[in-house]
């Protein structure tokens, strides 16, 4: 896998558990700044589908539908 690409796959991953524990803590810990309808979880989220959406593409293209 090219550097790129590995680069994409860390982004995705990354935004992938932010979006996955910070809630889970945010309720846990009763923190009201961090809970599940928060904007800026929307938005990472939102971030995670177009990123990954990108790694997948680029992906097929390189190595095709086998």
């Amino acid at each position: 896998m090219p550097k790129s690409q590995r680069i994409i796959l860390a982004i995705c991953l990354i935004l992938f558990i932010f979006n996955l524990i910070a809630p889970i803590l945010g309720e846990v810990f009763n923190i009201n700044m961090i809970y599940f309808s928060l904007i800026t979880l929307k938005i990472t989220q939102g971030l995670f589908v177009i990123i990954f959406g990108i790694f997948t593409y680029r992906q097929i293209k390189r190595k095709g539908w086998k």
